[in-house]
């Protein structure tokens, strides 16, 4: 089972980290998020502010036995970028970081650095459906553009590193359609992984995940495609599986 842990703030706030058994524990970038996706719980209360380096280590000591970080909690990394790049930097064990990319010029930086990965949640084929989806995030155009980039200047290895999110959405992003454009899309980066993600329900949430049957349609179409599917293990789809389900707490509520 996944082990759920609130770590309290020096200001009184409280965010919270996933172990998951496997070795990976997954942290905190922010208090809060900007980012307002509509089937994610972590941005419902906004943004407080931004954690530092040195608290995202705070986080990581709270799991002596973990083997790698995962920076995919709570927060847009790339709206911390600074500190975010300093815990890279700092931590002993390999990070590794889950992005909308908001921000394209620092998606570029982001994927230079000696990470252990990164994950670019794009979650669509279509503008329309990434709006609706990741409304303050730019276009998929510009996103694709910043990846060109960094991939010019990424070694084989590190580009194996990279994967796109994609998390099909009933009558949202799981049409025939928008699979297809994303997989157009997504052949453009051979070496990346495709990680087909399941939404986590959240409460008072009107999204809905698709049917498993659906689920393991587009990995088949994807996988014939060409693409290098990973599917989300069974403890990434438990209810506390940190896909968009942690939340920003205030110490004393």
């Amino acid at each position: 089972m996944n082990r759920l842990t609130a770590v309290a703030l020096s200001d009184g706030l409280t965010v919270e980290t996933v172990m998951y058994p496997y070795g990976t524990l997954c942290i905190s970038s922010q208090a809060g998020c900007r980012m307002a996706c509509p089937f994610c719980a972590s941005g419902r209360k906004g943004l407080a502010r931004g954690l530092t380096a040195e608290e995202m280590l705070t986080q990581a000591s709270t799991e002596p036995t973990a083997k790698r970080i995962t920076v995919s909690g709570i927060g847009e990394p790339l709206d911390n970028y600074e500190e975010v790049e300093r815990f890279i930097r700092m931590s002993p064990l390999p990070v590794s970081v889950t992005t909308t990319a908001v921000h394209p010029e620092l998606l570029v930086k982001l994927l230079l650095l000696p990470h252990n990965g990164v994950m670019v949640s794009l979650h669509a084929g279509t503008e329309d459906a990434h709006r609706r989806l990741v409304p303050k995030a730019p276009p998929l155009s510009e996103i694709y553009t910043a990846l060109a980039e960094a991939w010019k200047k990424m070694s084989v290895r590190a580009r194996k590193r990279v994967g796109l999110n994609y998390l099909p959405v009933e009558d949202i992003n799981d049409s025939d359609h928008e699979i297809e454009l994303f997989a157009e899309n997504a052949l453009k980066f051979p070496e990346a992984s495709v990680h087909l993600l399941t939404l986590n329900k959240v409460e008072n949430s009107p999204f809905s995940p698709v049917t498993s049957q659906r689920r393991e349609e587009i990995f088949i179409f994807l996988r014939g495609m060409g693409l290098n599917v990973r599917r989300a293990n069974t403890f990434r789809r438990q209810e506390k599986g940190g896909c968009g389900t942690l939340w920003l707490k205030k110490y004393l509520d």
